[in-house]
């Protein structure tokens, strides 16, 4: 898609050329954000005073094209195969160098974040454009995966959709290279694949694959070196600020507080511009969410901030709407997308453990989540007792998921999917109801245009 050759400009040759190469290749456009849109996350207030875009409006009605009219190119894909052509270009040059000792660390660094890389955006490639990992579906048509830079250009003909099940293998062959090459490296960087990171990362892949015991093992790892925060600073705020509406505000976002401890790993461009922003856009989180961080009462988990407007003013009531997005605000300071943070690891190993049946240390966890978010006077720590049978206690764990990790990393869409892709309805505009059936097909989002134009074999999604 891409050639690495700089304009008016040298082969990169050196391992600091090669750097600059694979920094270029990390995602910092948007390549998950608009996901959220298909889920059960997002409502539109029309009596915003900004309009839902067309573009916003194909998501949020489920269309049968997510892309323009006449557009070939899809940003999302064109996005992450950047991505892997830049990793897949490093490691092809690599492999060619010979290092010295004192050069080793910095080199291997390297080919671990390219692995990295390269797993983590055939990670979101299989879970938007082919079926959810189950048995019956590992033969099914993936997605296209080149494993060198050769096999990517601007003019690829004839690409074949590797098996969904190879794709799943290669992202944990490239995530256990990563691993083995970054352990013992101190990246500090959040904007950069560290050994801790990729620990988290592996669960996750675990999970979503139905590889339980694997994925409370690296998940422990993280939670090992992650405590989760201690909010209770925002008290503080209740009293300097001016009412609770400014608890949280344009200046500062529920990312400012302590949970910024908790954040491993940025991407995806600013996010102080989402969507889903604090202002008078019309696409906002759903009710449910704000009801969810107030299922113990008004005022008892820090995390209403981030979903209650506070809003005083009718007029405001009604262009603002039920619920704001507040994990950012629109701080002078850019901040960009949460990739990866821990408290999703104590939710991983949670999940895992109750569908493992032991639910005492699923419970664990979750407490732990709660003694974070919850204020001190407030707190709830629940038992065994509390959970009639099993699917109870899974079923809160996954609303406390849902919480914890809304508009986070594309990860509500993934999760749908696997949970058997459930019934969504959303009412749009004239109060039409667009609906996504039960284990519909436009649970997949489709090949683009560009691709399927250059390589006609290539079988499409059924949309």
């Amino acid at each position: 898609m891409l050639d690495i050759k700089p304009v008016h400009s040298m082969m990169p040759k050196s391992l600091e050329d090669f750097e600059a190469v694979l920094l270029g290749g990390y995602p910092r456009t948007d390549f998950f954000v608009k996901t959220e849109m298909l889920t059960d996350n997002v409502y539109v207030n029309f009596n915003a005073d900004v309009q839902p875009t067309e573009d916003y409006g194909r998501w949020f009605t489920f269309s049968s094209s997510l892309l323009p009219p006449d557009v070939l190119s899809d940003p999302y894909w064109g996005q992450l195969y950047r991505s892997i052509f830049y990793a897949n270009s490093v490691l092809d040059n690599l492999k060619k160098m010979t290092v010295s000792d004192d050069q080793k660390p910095r080199y291997e660094q390297m080919q671990g974040e390219a692995y990295a890389l390269r797993a983590y955006c055939y990670f979101y490639l299989i879970n938007f454009y082919a079926d959810v990992y189950r048995p019956e579906n590992l033969g099914l048509p993936g997605v296209p995966m080149p494993l060198t830079a050769e096999d990517v250009n601007t003019n690829a003909a004839n690409n074949t959709r590797a098996a969904i099940g190879e794709v799943w293998q290669q992202i944990i062959i490239d995530i256990e290279q990563s691993s083995q090459l970054l352990v013992g490296k101190k990246i500090t960087d959040r904007y950069r694949f560290s050994y801790n990171t990729l620990q988290l990362f592996r669960a996750r892949v675990d999970l979503m694959m139905g590889n339980y015991e694997s994925a409370v093992k690296h998940a422990s790892a993280v939670v090992n070196e992650y405590p989760l925060a201690d909010l209770s600073g925002i008290e503080a705020r209740f009293q300097n600020s001016e009412g609770l509406k400014s608890v949280l505000g344009y200046q500062f976002g529920f990312v400012d507080t302590q949970v910024n401890k908790e954040l491993m790993f940025f991407t995806g461009g600013k996010a102080n511009m989402n969507p889903y922003y604090y202002s008078t856009g019309a696409m906002k989180p759903v009710v449910e969410l704000l009801q969810l961080s107030k299922r113990y009462g008004e005022l008892s988990d820090y995390r209403q901030f981030i979903y209650d407007p506070m809003e005083e003013n009718a007029t405001q009531q009604i262009k603002i709407g039920k619920t704001v997005y507040k994990m950012y605000a629109a701080q002078d300071l850019n901040w960009y997308y949460v990739g990866f943070k821990a408290s999703e690891a104590y939710l991983i190993r949670a999940e895992a453990q109750a569908r493992l049946k032991k639910s005492e240390l699923a419970i664990n966890d979750i407490n732990a989540i709660l003694k974070s978010r919850m204020r001190k006077d407030f707190l709830v720590t629940l038992k065994a007792s509390d959970f009639a049978n099993e699917t109870l206690l899974l079923n809160r764990i996954l609303e406390e998921r849902r919480l914890e990790l809304a508009f986070d990393a594309g990860l509500r869409f993934m999760d749908l999917r696997r949970f058997e892709k459930p019934k969504i309805d959303h009412v749009y505009k004239d109060a039409k109801i667009f609906t996504l059936e039960k284990d519909d097909p436009r649970y997949l989002m489709q090949i683009p245009p560009s691709e399927f134009e250059n390589s006609p074999n290539m079988p499409l999604n059924p949309r």
